[in-house]
């Protein structure tokens, strides 16, 4: 009996310590990196922005540091995706950049910070959807023949995106 008690001892100290020790190891270093002097000069709002980022969509930010590629700058549909972005409400906004980013709050300092690009991805006749690489903040835009049909498959693009299924 004491053989087995030892055993059970030995291999739960296994399982819950020993064998997460290295990953336990770093999350503690990052869960301390919380009580640094640099985060006691913050306030909790300001804390809270910088880990989540800021609810707010500026969207001209957003469209001055955006890239685009396979269009020219200034051609009308162009005009048209960012005015069609900027129709949109708080929560299409939202939806927007998950489905470009993977987040959908901005960084701390504004939507500026996001280096997205809007690149060309085929032309009409398509019914192919916009799709997006969130880890480059790449969008991958088709050419549609009218900007209605535009708004219409984006949104029904970010409207069906899943990303990685997590919420």
């Amino acid at each position: 009996m004491e053989n087995r008690d030892l055993f059970v001892s030995k291999y739960t100290q296994y399982l819950l310590v020993d064998s997460v020790k290295q990953q336990y190891d770093a999350f503690e270093r990052g869960f301390l990196l919380c009580s640094s002097p640099l985060t006691s000069q913050l306030s909790g709002l300001e804390l809270q922005l910088l880990i989540c980022g800021t609810p707010e969509l500026d969207f001209r930010q957003l469209r001055e540091s955006a890239k685009v590629e396979g269009f020219d700058a200034d051609d009308p549909y162009i005009e048209s995706f960012w005015k069609i972005l900027s129709s949109f409400d708080i929560f299409q906004k939202q939806k927007f950049l998950k489905f470009v980013t993977g987040s959908d709050r901005a960084p701390a300092f504004g939507l500026k910070e996001i280096r997205m690009s809007v690149q060309k991805n085929g032309v009409e006749p398509t019914e192919r959807l916009p799709t997006a690489y969130t880890c480059f903040s790449v969008l991958l835009l088709p050419r549609y023949a009218s900007c209605e049909k535009l708004q219409r498959l984006l949104l029904r693009a970010i409207d069906e995106s899943e990303g990685f299924g997590l919420q």
